[in-house]
């Protein structure tokens, strides 16, 4: 598998389903479809282009891929983490206000 390949697959997957997600609009639509068309000619073209390694290869760049994956997952963690801890006062703040004049009712 070529890392290169599977990591700029899985980084437009990213993005065109982030687009999916968060934009509601027949632009984002297009777009998302082009970048998730790529991410998957990403797939094949790493697929094909592990056939043509030998093993060693292939197990060094699995364990290319392993790290890129644990970087995503570890950023992604402290992201969290960091934008909660900063907007949690403000969030909560919110949900009060808009409780104190009857818009919502909201249980956390």
């Amino acid at each position: 598998m070529c890392p290169i390949c599977w990591i700029s697959g899985f980084i437009a997957a990213l993005f065109g389903g982030s687009f999916i997600a968060v934009a509601n609009h027949p632009i984002s639509w297009i777009l998302s479809i082009i970048l998730i068309s790529y991410a998957v000619y990403k797939f094949y073209e790493a697929k094909k282009r592990g056939k043509k390694m030998n093993k060693e290869t292939k197990n060094k760049n699995k364990k290319t891929i392993f790290r890129f994956i644990q970087g995503v997952v570890v950023g992604s963690i402290a992201t969290v983490i960091i934008f909660y801890g900063l907007t949690y006062k403000e969030h909560e703040r919110m949900h009060d206000l808009l409780e104190k004049h009857g818009i919502e009712k909201h249980e956390h």
